[in-house]
């Protein structure tokens, strides 16, 4: 206990932990189903999530499919996105997106 404290302010962590999920967030992210790209997505909590380093999701406005992207290590990324499909009962579209919005599909 008390090692938060060494690292300022609940207010001033509170901060640092949003500047580091906004250095993190794309640009814009690129649905895999229609391969549109938008910019209205928002954060998602990522506590409970180890080695996940943030989470952005939304909807794509022209197809209407839930789009997420996870940034973190390898095997946790992974493992988030197969949790993810099991909750949802459908297989996601797979793929890589750099935080500029470049996209890759992992084709089967």
């Amino acid at each position: 206990m008390g090692q938060a404290k060494n690292r300022g302010t609940q207010d001033q962590r509170i901060a640092q932990a949003k500047e580091k999920i906004d250095a993190l967030r794309p640009a814009k992210m690129v649905c895999g189903a229609c391969k549109t790209s938008f910019t209205d997505f928002g954060v998602i909590d990522t506590r409970g999530m180890p080695g996940i380093h943030a989470a952005f999701g939304g909807v794509c406005p022209s197809c209407g499919e839930t789009v997420l992207a996870f940034s973190g290590g390898k095997d946790a990324v992974a493992a988030a996105m197969i949790a993810w499909q099991d909750a949802m009962g459908a297989e996601g579209k797979l793929g890589m997106q750099s935080r500029d919005g470049v996209h890759k599909s992992f084709d089967n």
